[in-house]
């Protein structure tokens, strides 16, 4: 017998023996083109968003000279107001955790403000355990003087309530705190109580409870609200795809997002185009695989989905890629808590993003512009001419 021209792989031949059954079950306007991954464009180095930061604003450059040195125009100008209540709005990567970290510093080096007397709240434990890091390496010894806590340090039965007394509140992350909570902590506090809280309303997961956000102004009806735009952390392509994915529902009318970092070539967001459940999970081999032959730390990349961590574990954390998988109209339904979800995720990545998917995915993705994609596996591809007529 004459030996063939050539060999197929055996994972060419599964894919191609997956797709001759898929055809012979459904007949599709599209025929699919295998395209290859693309090479991932990473930064040469790590990025930190806080050494270039914006211009400053005209007068501000002698204002907290030294401590507030790596905040941009805005942030400086929020880090260093004067005591009484501050909103601030500030949407993934604007730097609201590192603002609120220099102006407590601020308030305390430079107006006076007793750090014994400062009690700092985050969400959870790695946020507050960035809190008491950062400012042990800004303050030195007298930031020991500074309670920092997490929500759930007020929900246990012994709950600790001296710490209700103290009389300079930061709050962190303020849209994912209880309502009632919020209620406890402000309650004996007049309306120009010392109090600074951060977030972002549409970051608030369906466990979260926004309505804190909406009673701060409610509480304090003079405090001072800004927000900030700048975002410090994420490509252009996710920024523009987060925020069309939040618009129809956003609790932020008029939500500008401005990207610091400038635009990565191929740095758009990777689609992958699934076969099967199993041709997805070699996708993230091969990419886990890649990233770690150009230096991505394995911390340094989430896996969202049915294999991975959830979105709610990834939104504590910060991260080079952000890959999501199983992104299908079953799983990421056209629903508000799945636009929180996907809008909440893309905004953990510093440089790239990946969706993966088997079918036509979740009908969120086809309300982001398709030019920010990068397809590849699978992919559909109008068929070109007429459909030919079928023998019966």
């Amino acid at each position: 017998m004459a030996s063939p021209l050539f060999e197929l792989s055996d994972d060419m031949r599964a894919t191609a023996e997956r797709r001759r059954r898929s055809s012979g079950r459904t007949h599709s306007k599209y025929d699919r083109e295998a395209v290859p991954m693309p090479e991932p464009a990473l930064t040469t180095r790590t990025p930190d968003p806080w050494l270039d930061s914006a211009p400053l604003l005209t007068g501000m450059d002698e204002v907290g000279a030294g401590l507030l040195d790596s905040l941009d125009a805005m942030q400086r100008v929020a880090a260093s107001a004067g005591t009484g209540p501050l909103l601030i709005n500030a949407s993934p990567g604007t730097g609201k955790t590192h603002l609120l970290i220099r102006r407590v510093a601020y308030l305390v080096q430079e107006l006076g403000v007793p750090a014994g007397q400062c009690l700092v709240l985050a969400a959870a434990a790695p946020g507050a355990a960035r809190i008491r890091r950062e400012l042990g390496a800004i303050m030195g010894r007298e930031a020991a003087a500074i309670t920092v806590a997490e929500f759930d340090d007020f929900t246990a039965a012994s709950e600790p309530g001296h710490l209700l007394e103290l009389g300079h509140l930061f709050i962190d992350d303020l849209p994912r705190m209880p309502l009632r909570l919020f209620r406890r902590l402000t309650e004996h506090r007049g309306p120009e109580a010392d109090v600074t809280a951060t977030g972002d309303p549409d970051s608030a997961l369906c466990q979260g409870d926004p309505a804190a956000f909406g009673a701060f102004g409610e509480q304090f009806t003079q405090a001072h609200v800004m927000r900030l735009s700048r975002n410090h952390r994420s490509p252009a392509a996710v920024l523009v795809a987060a925020s069309q994915v939040i618009e129809p529902i956003s609790r932020v009318p008029g939500r500008l997002v401005q990207p610091e970092r400038p635009a990565l070539e191929g740095s758009g967001i990777g689609r992958y185009f699934a076969v099967d459940a199993d041709d997805e999970k070699r996708f993230v081999a091969d990419l886990t695989e890649r990233l770690a032959d150009l230096g991505v730390a394995a911390e340094d990349l989430a896996v969202v989905g049915p294999d991975g961590m959830s979105v709610a574990e990834a939104a504590d954390g910060e991260f080079r890629v952000v890959c999501l998988t199983g992104v299908t109209a079953e799983d990421w339904p056209n629903t508000p808590a799945a636009r929180r979800e996907l809008y909440v995720a893309l905004g953990r990545t510093r440089d790239l993003a990946y969706v993966s998917h088997t079918g036509a995915g979740s009908p969120l993705l086809a309300d982001v512009d398709q030019g920010l994609f990068s397809p590849f596996g699978m992919v559909p591809c109008p068929r070109s001419g007429p459909e030919q007529p079928r023998l019966l």
